[in-house]
């Protein structure tokens, strides 16, 4: 019998490499690639524009994704702190992506990744500095 391939789903620990450019072709920003770990469908809001652009892809699907910068939050949501370096002085940039690896999460990541997702954002006054 023939092993399933995973797919990017709920729960499903994604590992992503990427690059950015000012085109969708182009990996003119970002440098070597860069690479990202991260929980799927975490975030206490559901899920995130990104995280939908990556629905039901498998190891090795690519995708270009168009990020205007000032929906950068709004955009990665819970992701963004698992983000390496992506472009903060470009009005718009994509980002050349390619789905490295799917696992399922064990119960310590999700943990750590459900905390950091509820985190209040360090601008609460709390002390919390985010975290």
């Amino acid at each position: 019998m023939q092993a399933q391939s995973q797919t990017v789903e709920p729960l499903k620990k994604i590992s992503l490499r990427y690059t950015a450019g000012t085109t969708e072709a182009s990996d003119n920003l970002i440098s070597p690639a860069e690479c990202c770990e991260f929980i799927y469908g975490i975030a206490p809001a559901g899920l995130t524009p990104f995280e939908y652009a990556l629905a039901e892809k498998v190891p090795g699907d690519q995708i270009h994704y168009r990020v205007d910068r000032d929906r950068i939050v709004e955009t990665f949501g819970h992701v963004l702190s698992n983000m390496g370096k992506i472009p903060a002085d470009q009005d718009r940039f994509y980002l050349n992506i390619e789905i490295a690896d799917i696992q399922e999460a064990n119960q310590r990541e999700m943990i750590k990744a459900m905390a950091a997702a509820t985190a209040c954002g360090g601008d609460c006054g709390c002390g919390c500095g985010g975290h």
